[in-house]
């Protein structure tokens, strides 16, 4: 898609330059609400008030893709329209809210105004950025949420994974293997609309259990930051007999804290299919459970769009599935040929992931 407004900006450069420094600094001040169970969703008429002739032109309101998992989600949109849905998007405008809830509703407003014919939301589950898609819906712009939540927002569809139910599979695996002792809970990117369904879904599953201890912990969602949380932890109590983890990355970062203070690593339940945290398994031999193809989302949302621009009917809640792995296919899915911002369970040609993830010689 192209920007408006921005600097345009390869993904391969932007993953070779990719760290933890600007992340943090842009995550810092996040504002986030508790979702509901559900998305609001009351399209202003029916799908078939939404039909256009292709191609289309459709807005993107993105949060900003400052980590790996965005990069590949944003992957999949692109190959979606470009080559799943070959000329039927005329192609589309795309604005970076850098994870600030007042930039990403003058976002929308601004995208509102430029003839699109859909507007597609990662949204700051914050009400202006609720009010400025209402706004939108009100004017009859159908409006389609991707990943997190947006509470109190008219929409046609949320095109999401289950982070209820990834979290409840965890605790339930790692309590199959942990009988008691202390667990650390690391939750990642605290401001992310999905993560405090996680959470609570994660608490819930673990208070069933009267033989544990349990810490949580809050890191943003890269390896250095959990390492530097998950040290804290270890001076704070015992080695635990077990992890629960809001994805891979942060995964990774745990283990190296362990390794570098000489502990056993626990079973790791909530990794996912990330190749540095793969790597990191492989290397220390990490009995885990994971979880993958988060990142085909982008996909699933594009095909979205596209029903509802055709005028079909889409169901409110659209839920991208994940798969589930452990250790023993680590093998297969680990590429060491590719850097460790890649994602192994995706859809993408294989030219697109030597494009944007081949180790430079």
């Amino acid at each position: 898609m192209r920007t408006a407004g921005n600097a345009e900006l390869s993904r391969r450069d932007f993953l070779v330059g990719l760290g933890a420094a600007g992340l943090c600094t842009l995550l810092g001040g996040c504002r986030s609400t508790e979702p509901p169970a559900t998305p609001v969703s009351t399209p202003t008429t029916g799908p078939q008030g939404y039909r256009q002739t292709p191609p289309w032109r459709i807005g993107r309101s993105g949060l900003g893709d400052l980590s790996s998992w965005w990069i590949m989600y944003s992957a999949h949109l692109e190959y979606a329209m470009k080559e799943l849905h070959q000329g039927r998007f005329w192609g589309g405008l795309a604005l970076s809210a850098n994870w600030d809830a007042d930039k990403q509703a003058l976002d929308i407003e601004q995208l509102a105004g430029q003839g699109i014919h859909l507007l597609l939301v990662e949204p700051m589950n914050s009400p202006y950025v609720a009010s400025a898609v209402n706004q939108a819906s009100d004017r009859g712009l159908p409006v389609v949420l991707a990943s997190g939540p947006l509470e109190g927002a008219k929409t046609v569809a949320w095109v999401t994974t289950d982070e209820e139910e990834r979290a409840r599979a965890s605790v339930a695996w790692l309590l199959e293997r942990v009988p008691g002792g202390r667990v650390v809970v690391i939750q990642s990117e605290p401001c992310q609309g999905s993560g405090p369904a996680w959470l609570k879904s994660a608490r819930s599953a673990l208070s069933k259990s009267t033989a544990l201890q349990v810490d949580y912990l809050t890191s943003f969602w890269t390896p250095a930051e959990a390492k530097r949380a998950m040290l804290v932890a270890l001076s704070n109590g015992p080695a635990p007999a077990g992890l629960v983890v809001n994805h891979g990355t942060v995964a990774q970062g745990a283990v190296e804290a362990l390794v570098e203070r000489g502990l056993a690593i626990p079973p790791v339940a909530g990794a996912d299919d990330n190749n540095g945290w793969l790597r990191t398994a492989r290397e220390h031999e990490v009995t885990f459970l994971g979880f993958g193809g988060s990142t085909k989302l982008g996909r699933k949302a594009i095909d979205v769009v596209s029903l509802v621009l055709s005028g079909e009917s889409v169901t409110p809640v659209v839920i991208q599935p994940q798969t589930t792995f452990d250790a023993g296919q680590v093998e297969q899915l680990y590429r060491p040929d590719l850097t460790d911002h890649y994602w192994a369970d995706h859809e993408l040609p294989e030219y697109w992931i030597q494009t944007m993830f081949a180790r430079q010689s």
